[in-house]
């Protein structure tokens, strides 16, 4: 299943103004299920797991292989076609 790991912290203001101009507008685009927001405090076993040094960042799976993973502006509508699997 291809979903995407957004990591932030609620402390984080670069974190919000991602989650405001990127997150929330794909949560809508790709559907339930596909978009997991990770508060990297309450996680950190999970943040360790893929490897997040600094939030916010984004993690993008197909299945269990991490396809990217960056803190870059992200194109909306293609990451939510590539998640519903068009």
């Amino acid at each position: 299943m291809r979903k995407l790991l957004f990591f932030y912290a609620p402390w984080c203001s670069p974190c919000r103004r991602y989650a405001k101009e990127y997150i929330g507008p794909l949560e809508q685009l790709a559907g339930e299920g596909k978009v997991l927001r990770v508060n990297a405090q309450d996680a950190p076993q999970m943040a360790e797991k893929y490897g997040v040094d600094k939030i916010p960042t984004v993690v993008i799976l197909d299945g269990a292989d991490v396809v990217w993973k960056g803190s870059e502006k992200i194109n909306i509508e293609t990451v939510a076609a590539w998640l519903k699997g068009e």
